[in-house]
């Protein structure tokens, strides 16, 4: 166990990483006993941290499976706040929804621009690394792997621009886009937190790949 981390830091980090899980598994990974998992899990419900359902492990009682809610996802980095939904809101009432549109697509411009030249002569696995690489440093707890030859996913454990993605959906398409273009790939989204999903991915195929697959169908 991290030494860093609190016992309750720590559980909402498993959670953020490993999205569901239930009780027994959070004691193996705390080597911790049931009741004093139990105890942590009582205290993080009730400050609105984690949510639970109830299902059943192989043979037995009941087992509570614990997830993150959105109160517990805002704990992880976040670039904006609260003051930033605030800003956009007051841009779109006074300015209009095409200045939005403009502003994110500015900022789209940008992200591409500034990252272009680190993929430049790499092959896709390259780029993909290199993409989650930059992404991770800029606080999504973001992972890759490679699934097929020529197809891999990118995994993003946080969404530090969470409570902007929740009222403006456009973020979130200009994100994808984004990726599209610098990893010169077909790029889609199954999963986004955002849509009530408890991590964002990212499936990733070279472009000629998916045009024959879309001839096939």
């Amino acid at each position: 166990m991290n030494k860093r981390l609190s016992t309750r830091d720590y559980i909402l980090l498993l959670l953020k990483t490993n999205g569901q899980m239930g009780t027994k598994e959070i004691q193996n990974r705390l080597g911790l006993t049931k009741v004093a998992v139990s105890r942590q899990m009582i205290h993080l419900e009730k400050d609105g941290f984690v949510q639970y359902t109830l299902g059943r492990h192989q043979l037995g009682r009941p087992m509570h499976y614990y997830s993150l809610t959105p109160l517990g996802q805002e704990q992880f980095p976040s670039d904006y706040g609260q003051l930033a939904v605030e800003l956009l809101d007051h841009m779109a009432v006074e300015e209009g929804e095409d200045r939005l549109d403009a502003f994110f697509k500015r900022q789209q411009a940008r992200f591409i621009e500034k990252y272009a030249d680190r993929m430049r002569g790499k092959n896709l696995a390259e780029r993909v690394e290199e993409l989650a690489g930059i992404q991770d440093v800029h606080g999504f707890m973001t992972k890759w792997e490679q699934q097929d030859e020529g197809a891999f996913a990118m995994i993003q454990h946080n969404c530090p621009y969470f409570k902007i993605a929740n009222r403006y959906e456009a973020i979130c398409e200009r994100e994808l886009s984004s990726y599209q273009a610098l990893l010169e790939a077909a790029v889609e989204r199954p999963e986004c937190v955002a849509k009530g999903a408890g991590r964002c991915v990212y499936l990733i195929r070279e472009r000629e790949q998916r045009i024959i697959s879309d001839s096939a169908m």
